[in-house]
């Protein structure tokens, strides 16, 4: 696993693995979090797909124009999620799964608040004229899937 070697590197092992053992918490409680968003978002998608589409659109308008609270914001909780999953690795039920997806989270984020906001913003605006409620509707099992995973994984 990567992230032992990396604390490792910037700290002393002693320190490093107290460190680890007092984050494991802080860690558990965000992967939650974000393990009840996921299913809260799927109940959404599955009760009301216009109103996701009408979220998702208003999103994307307000990030092509440069709307950059929205964008740190939203990156700034994925790259917190994404942390809180490479912490939470070596505690889980599927540490591999974990580190490779919290390091995926946290690259991606960082790669996107680089890249030009617009682009961003026309992305999901690419998505939203391609998607319809039901499919939407359809996709709604995938996040609460995920959202039960992660929270069971988690424990």
């Amino acid at each position: 696993m990567l992230e032992p070697y990396v604390l490792t590197t910037l700290i002393p092992e002693c320190c490093a693995q107290l460190l680890q053992n007092s984050m494991q918490p802080i860690a558990l409680i965000v992967v939650a979090a974000a393990g009840f968003w996921l299913i809260g978002v799927a109940f959404l998608m599955a009760l009301r797909p216009r109103y996701c589409l009408h979220l998702f659109e208003k999103m994307s308008a307000n990030l092509e124009r440069s709307n950059w609270r929205l964008q740190f914001t939203e990156q700034g909780l994925r790259v917190l999620a994404g942390v809180a999953l490479i912490v939470r690795a070596s505690a889980s039920k599927l540490p591999l799964v974990f580190e490779v997806a919290g390091w995926l989270l946290v690259a991606t984020s960082l790669l996107i608040m680089v890249a030009p906001i617009r682009w961003h913003g026309a992305y999901g605006t690419w998505w939203v004229k391609r998607l319809t409620p039901l499919v939407i509707r359809i996709l709604s099992p995938v996040p609460a899937a995920v959202g039960v995973a992660l929270i069971y994984a988690a424990l």
